[in-house]
């Protein structure tokens, strides 16, 4: 059969957000025994390597259109990493400076990914609840509120000598500084501006209006499930509001991290009884200590709880066998639709998964096996995942 190629032109890298492909992965099938047809959305084809792209342009969008940033001004964001680089490659194109807040426990490689489009990094402790000063949350608003109290564009210079500054005191953990700026009332005066993909609607709306109408287009109508991470909310929550409102009886399956509130919350706990069981884990870029606006739970049917060790080994996998280098939040997503179909014993459904980012962010991570030795995982990927299989 003969196989047209269109080749598109775009006048900026703006174009190439969105309009990711849809693939079967008839390998992945066939080695778990799955009687459904399995199809991953590979987001990671957006520019910026990630499903964050989209909500990146959104969200700038929207904030241009409402005048809450100006020429000259510093666009600053709390970020696991993918969002700051979808970030940053819209404020490339629009002409902002770009700072972003990231635990320590991610990978360099979003940091150096970052760094390379011009972007300013701070790093934070990875274990402090969300409201402690020196969380990524909060010192992303320190930095908001010192440089919109300067009523002007701050310079370049005295830009990088101010976050050199909060960086030392985050290194020596004092929180007095943060304190000290934290307690500055925000000026809206457009020279520095917060995103905040936990808070933002424009985060969910870019889903509604992208993610959602492609997968339906692409499935023509037919997808029965779709499974998607929980981390912002924003992706599973807007794809899923376009495809609930195409066909309601769609199942939507969240995935969540062991030690992330989302699924204690589901079941029926408040926010505050389901942070006694946080902790920490690995994977980056799902899960949360927090609940965001962002995410609509009741759009959300069920939930599939998936470990660090599952996760990295089913990314590892999937690069061996579909030749997919897939993040771990791939690998969460793709081991929990697999899972959720082999425990309810489906067949003949369409299942959707989204795979949010690329594997060349965790080359020193997981795919690593010594990191994975080092941080006390197993490198026998098949033994992990076979009892998955259909017997």
């Amino acid at each position: 059969m003969s196989k047209t190629l269109y080749l598109n032109v775009f006048e900026s890298v703006l174009g190439l957000i969105g309009a990711t492909p849809l693939l079967r992965l008839r390998r992945i099938e066939d080695f778990f025994g799955i009687e459904c047809k399995l199809y991953a959305k590979l987001e990671f084809y957006n520019p910026g390597g990630s499903v964050k792209d989209r909500i990146g342009l959104y969200m700038l969008r929207d904030a241009m259109e409402k005048g809450v940033i100006k020429p000259g001004g510093v666009i600053i964001e709390p970020t696991s990493g993918n969002t700051g680089i979808g970030l940053a490659i819209v404020s490339r194109i629009y002409g902002f400076r770009t700072v972003f807040t990231m635990p320590r426990k991610m990978s360099m490689e979003k940091e150096l990914i970052l760094k390379a489009y011009g972007g300013y990094v701070i790093r934070t402790p990875t274990e402090v609840p969300p409201h402690n000063p020196l969380s990524y949350y909060k010192v992303a608003e320190a930095i908001r509120n010192y440089i919109s109290s300067l009523e002007r564009p701050i310079d370049d210079r005295e830009l990088r000598d101010f976050l050199d500054y909060i960086q030392s005191a985050i290194n020596r953990e004092d929180t007095s500084v943060l304190k000290e700026l934290l307690d500055i009332k925000p000026r809206g005066n457009g020279y520095a501006y917060i995103p905040n993909q936990y808070f933002n609607p424009a985060n969910p709306k870019a889903h509604f209006e992208t993610t959602g109408p492609e997968i339906w287009y692409q499935t023509n109508g037919e997808v029965d499930i779709f499974v998607a991470g929980m981390g912002t909310g924003g992706t599973i929550s807007g794809a899923s509001k376009y495809l609930k409102s195409k066909n309601p009886s769609i199942r939507v399956v969240g995935i969540d991290p062991v030690g992330s509130v989302y699924h204690h919350i589901k079941r029926g706990l408040s926010l505050e009884e389901a942070m006694k069981f946080v902790k920490a884990y690995k994977v980056e870029g799902i899960g949360e200590d927090i609940l965001p606006e962002t995410i609509d739970l009741e759009l959300i049917d069920d939930v599939v709880v998936v470990d660090d060790q599952s996760s990295f080994s089913m990314a590892r996998f999937t690069a061996k066998t579909e030749g997919l280098l897939i993040g771990g939040s791939s690998g969460s997503a793709l081991y929990g639709a697999i899972k959720y179909i082999v425990d309810n014993g489906l067949s003949g459904k369409t299942v959707v998964v989204i795979l949010p980012d690329t594997g060349r962010n965790y080359l020193t991570r997981f795919y690593s096996d010594e990191w994975m030795i080092k941080n006390g995982f197993t490198t026998d990927d098949e033994t992990v995942l076979k009892s998955l299989k259909v017997r």
